[in-house]
């Protein structure tokens, strides 16, 4: 992989070839802001192609991070970013649907069963969670429950 020579940081040139998350993040923003960009950040940018966790070596490859903000940054010539996987969604979380799954399952038999009122007032996760229902809803209106 040829690295642009344009992409110079002190901070990255001291790594070893494998660092930690916590190491990059200190040499590509800084303490002060390296917890945030380690639990934010990376997610993010993984799946914008940000080098993977090398289990075998116990860190990321720095000369691919070098490489991957090269690219990022614009600085290599006739690069086109990719677009991200698909659209970002609110994690709900396997508890979460089961509650709601076991709710529509019950209302689907003909019980008056209460809807429960998440948790989170976080707007994003609202949304994630009304279409889980409404699309676990359909599911059960589709397939009349039997009962046994």
């Amino acid at each position: 992989m040829n690295e642009p020579k344009t992409v110079t940081n002190a901070a990255l040139d001291k790594l070893p070839l494998f660092a930690t998350d916590l190491e990059i993040a200190v040499a590509v923003v800084g303490k002060r802001n390296a917890s945030r960009w380690k639990r934010d950040v990376i997610p993010m940018l993984e799946r914008q192609g940000f080098p993977r966790w090398d289990p075998l070596h116990q860190g990321r490859p720095v000369p691919h991070v070098r490489q991957f903000y090269a690219l990022y940054l614009g600085i290599t010539a006739g690069f086109t970013m990719a677009p991200p996987d698909g659209e970002e969604r609110a994690w709900i979380g396997k508890r979460e649907e089961k509650k709601i799954d076991d709710e529509e399952r019950r209302r689907a038999a003909g019980e008056d069963v209460p809807e429960r009122h998440p948790i989170t007032n976080e707007p994003t996760k609202l949304k994630a969670i009304a279409e889980y229902r409404a699309k676990t809803a359909a599911k059960y209106a589709e397939t009349p429950y039997q009962q046994r």
